[in-house]
């Protein structure tokens, strides 16, 4: 019986460990190459996560390239802002989007907007 407190009272105290090690980063980066169909893309798999996103404003060029965004993002555990750009970067160039770090000791655990 005392094996079974035992391992019972290990599992109640490692499950909180495993979780925080599982925690990781989220991370959304756009750019003037991001299509509709990318933006939908996104928005769905965030979703899958529960985490909220709603694009409140684009704007794409002759070609079907994104050009401007504003969004709003709710990842439903107190984390929430929004952010826009009128000009988007290009790949390579300044990061655009937004970020959760729900990991112990992160620097900052969330931002939207330019992302450094």
């Amino acid at each position: 019986m005392q094996k079974i407190l035992l391992l019972f009272a290990f599992v109640c105290l490692a499950l909180p460990a495993l979780n925080a090690q599982s925690a990781r980063r989220v991370e959304v980066l756009f750019y003037n190459s991001h299509t509709k169909t990318d933006l939908a893309n996104i928005k769905a798999e965030l979703g899958a996560q529960k985490i909220l996103l709603d694009y409140t404003h684009t704007a794409f060029d002759a070609d079907g390239r994104l050009t401007e965004i504003a969004f709003t993002v709710d990842f439903q555990d107190g984390f929430k802002g929004s952010a826009e750009t009128k000009q988007l970067p290009g790949a390579g160039e300044s990061k655009f989007g937004f970020y959760r770090d729900p990991r112990a000791g992160a620097a900052s655990p969330f931002g939207t907007g330019e992302i450094k």
